[in-house]
C-alpha cells in the first residue's frame, strides 16, 4: 500500500486546530477520535456519536475492518488472497471471496474508464524498478520492455466467485485501489453502527460521512509538494472522498536518478505527467483509482467532483520527486 502524508484536516471537532471541542448540540454530538496504523500507513479517525462508548466501539470496529481488508489484499503477506491469486497465474481458476472479487471487478472497470492509465497489473514494473525487491542499479531497457509486455498482456478472468489469471507472467498490485476499498468498507461499518458524522484519513486518502456539527463539511487542506507545511488548496468533504497521488514519497534511488512508485503502464517508467494529483469523488475507491490515473495521464478523469493538480516545472525532470530524467548516456531512456 502507498505511504503518503498529503493533507491536513481542520474541523470544529479537532482538538489543537480550533483549540477546544464544540459544545454538543444534540445527543449524537459526542466527539471521539482514534489514531492507529493499518495498510502500512498511519490512520486518523474522527466521529460524532450518541455517547463516548458507542463512538469508541464504532471506531474500533471500523479500524478492525481496515485491517481485515488489508490481510486479504496486501502484496506483503504470502498468506493473503491476492498473493495466492498471483501464485496461480497461468494455472487453474481460484475461488475468491467477496473482497477480492469486488476489487478485481472494480479494477477492470477503472482500467477501461481511464483507458489503461490505471492498471492493477503493474506489479512486474514495480518489481523491475526495485520497489518490491531491492536491486543495485536501475533496470535495463530490456528489463523494462519485458515488464511492459507482462503488463500489456495481462488478462483477468472473472466468472461468478472464480477468478483466473491466464497469463503466467501476470502479477497484480492493489496499491492504487486497495486503500480506497478499505476506506469504503470501514465507512460501511460506521454507517451500520448509525454513525452519521465521521472522517477517516489513511495517510492522504480520506473520506467523510456527513459533516461536523454546524459545518458544511470536513475542511481538508492539500499539501504543497514543494513547500513543507505549505498548502495548494482547501476543500470541504461531506459524504465524499479525496485521494492524492504523487511520486514524491515512496521512491527508489539509483545514483542521481530518483524514481517514484506510481507506474505508467504504457511507457514502463514511473509516471511523470504531473507532480501531484488529487481527486474528489463520492466513492473512496473511485478517488483512489482516478488520482492514480490522473498522475499517470495528466488528464482530468471523467466523473471526478473536483481535481487539484500540481504541474511539473520545466526544470523538474530530475528533482527529488522526479520519475524520468530523460536520456542519459548508457542508461535506459524515458519516453517522451
Amino acid at each position: 500500500m502507498r505511504r503518503r502524508a498529503f493533507l491536513g484536516v481542520l474541523g470544529s471537532g479537532v482538538v489543537g486546530m480550533w483549540g477546544r471541542l464544540p459544545a454538543p448540540r444534540c445527543a449524537g454530538d459526542q466527539f471521539v477520535e482514534r489514531w492507529s496504523w493499518a495498510m502500512g500507513q498511519p490512520v486518523h479517525l474522527m466521529a460524532f456519536a450518541r455517547s463516548q462508548a458507542e463512538g469508541l466501539d464504532a471506531c474500533a470496529a471500523a479500524l478492525a475492518e481496515l485491517r481485515r481488508v488489508e490481510a486479504r489484499l496486501t502484496l506483503f503477506d504470502d498468506a493473503s488472497d491476492l498473493c495466492e491469486l498471483n501464485r496461480r497465474a497461468g494455472r487453474k481458476a481460484m475461488r475468491v471471496d467477496q473482497d477480492l472479487g469486488a476489487v478485481l471487478a472494480l479494477a477492470q472497470r477503472f482500467k477501461g474508464h481511464t483507458r489503461g492509465a490505471f492498471d492493477v497489473a503493474v506489479e512486474p514494473l514495480m518489481r523491475a524498478w526495485g520497489f518490491h525487491r531491492r536491486r543495485a542499479r536501475e533496470p535495463s531497457p530490456a528489463e523494462i520492455a519485458e515488464a511492459r509486455e507482462a503488463v500489456g498482456s495481462a488478462v483477468i478472468e472473472l466468472d461468478g466467485d472464480r477468478a483466473r489469471l491466464p497469463n503466467a507472467h501476470t502479477q497484480l498490485d492493489f496499491g492504487g485501489i486497495g486503500v480506497g476499498y478499505g476506506i469504503a468498507r470501514a465507512l460501511a461499518v460506521l454507517r451500520a453502527r448509525r454513525i452519521g458524522r465521521a472522517f477517516l484519513d489513511v495517510s492522504g486518502d480520506c473520506a467523510a460521512i456527513g459533516a461536523p456539527p454546524g459545518e458544511k463539511g470536513w475542511l481538508v487542506e492539500i499539501a504543497d509538494p514543494d513547500r513543507p507545511r505549505g498548502v495548494i488548496a482547501a476543500t470541504r468533504l461531506c459524504d465524499s472522498a479525496l485521494a492524492t497521488s504523487a511520486n514524491s514519497v515512496a521512491v527508489v534511488r539509483y545514483g542521481a536518478l530518483v524514481c517514484g512508485h506510481v507506474m505508467n503502464p504504457a511507457t514502463g517508467w514511473p509516471a511523470h505527467a504531473l507532480r501531484q494529483a488529487s481527486v474528489v469523488s463520492h466513492d473512496p475507491v473511485a478517488a483512489d483509482a482516478l488520482s492514480t490515473a490522473m498522475l499517470v495521464s495528466g488528464r482530468t478523469p471523467a466523473g471526478a467532483l473536483q481535481v487539484y493538480a500540481v504541474a511539473r516545472g520545466r526544470d523538474r525532470a530530475t528533482d527529488s520527486a522526479g520519475s524520468a530524467p530523460g536520456p542519459r548516456h548508457g542508461r535506459a531512456r524515458a519516453p517522451a
